[in-house]
């Protein structure tokens, strides 16, 4: 019986159509993860906890999306002598997203994590979850780096604008196993990015607060008073009641035997409450 040698190569080509086609739509939403773990997107409930989750384990949503425009990504030939060309891989891949608004703070933020490697979840309109295919029921994310692009401020022919460019590490990996999924609830309710704030006293006298933004210093009371004040001995330490003062926008607080001034606890903890997109300041 002679030898048989068999060839390598490409096994399968499956060119055929679905039955029932994916309707891609615009991407409304990025979510990153530390790179090498998961997102917990199971239910409504998960993905908002993992938001607000504490470090290293958090999800790090952005502001909604208004634009995605990609550079790169082509396929790259060559030929040797007198032969064809030949396709020998892709060109690298970077994606430009455009968010909502201009946010001097969260430039700085992405430019200090120019350097980190994350994975990458994207979110459509339909709430349709982009990652990828690693062989479980669970999507994997798309490791990439960041980095901050824009206009501080309106231009002739542009407005003010902040853009997350997306850096992708192998993006033939990803043309290879990007798959997507379609989530069961309204996944952009889920996504959020946090805003360290600060409980300020207000005036000399009393124990009146407001909530206060870290960056811009913006008084967030109108939007959490309440919130916290109903929950305060779950969601505050060194506070044992407060009441939200509606009229003069301030939270007043009755302090715990021995506590100087209270203090918000982890976002973790202000999540279980209703009390989203927000976590305590801790100075660098």
């Amino acid at each position: 019986m002679s030898r048989i040698r068999a060839c390598k190569g490409v096994a399968t080509f499956n060119s055929g159509q679905s039955a029932c086609e994916i309707n891609y739509d615009k991407i409304k939403a990025m979510v990153l993860v530390p790179h090498g773990t998961k997102l917990n997107y199971a239910t409504l409930d998960d993905l908002r906890a993992a938001c607000h989750a504490d470090l290293p384990n958090r999800a790090y949503g952005f502001p909604a999306i208004i634009n995605w425009e990609p550079s790169g990504g082509e396929a790259q030939f060559s030929q040797i002598g007198y032969g064809p060309n030949a396709y020998n891989g892709m060109s690298a891949r970077t994606d430009a997203f455009t968010l909502d608004s201009f946010r001097h703070y969260l430039r700085a933020q992405i430019l200090q994590n120019a350097n980190v490697v994350f994975d990458m979840y994207l979110i459509d309109l339909q709430s349709q979850l982009y990652g990828l295919d690693d062989g479980t029921t669970t999507l994997a994310g798309i490791p990439v780096t960041i980095y901050p692009s824009g206009n501080d401020h309106p231009g002739a022919s542009d407005k003010a604008s902040l853009v997350v460019n997306v850096a992708y590490q192998d993006v033939e990996y990803y043309m290879l196993h990007l798959e997507v999924e379609p989530l069961p609830y309204d996944a952009l309710l889920g996504v959020y990015g946090l805003m360290p704030v600060t409980l300020q006293k207000i005036g000399t006298t009393g124990s009146n607060y407001k909530v206060v933004e870290a960056w811009g210093f913006g008084d967030a009371t109108s939007k959490y008073g309440s919130l916290i004040a109903t929950n305060a001995t779950y969601v505050l330490d060194g506070a044992t009641a407060a009441t939200y003062d509606a009229v003069n926008n301030v939270i007043e607080i009755t302090l715990a035997q021995g506590s100087d001034a209270p203090t918000l606890k982890a976002a973790s903890v202000l999540e279980t409450k209703g009390i989203y997109g927000i976590m305590p300041y801790v100075p660098a």
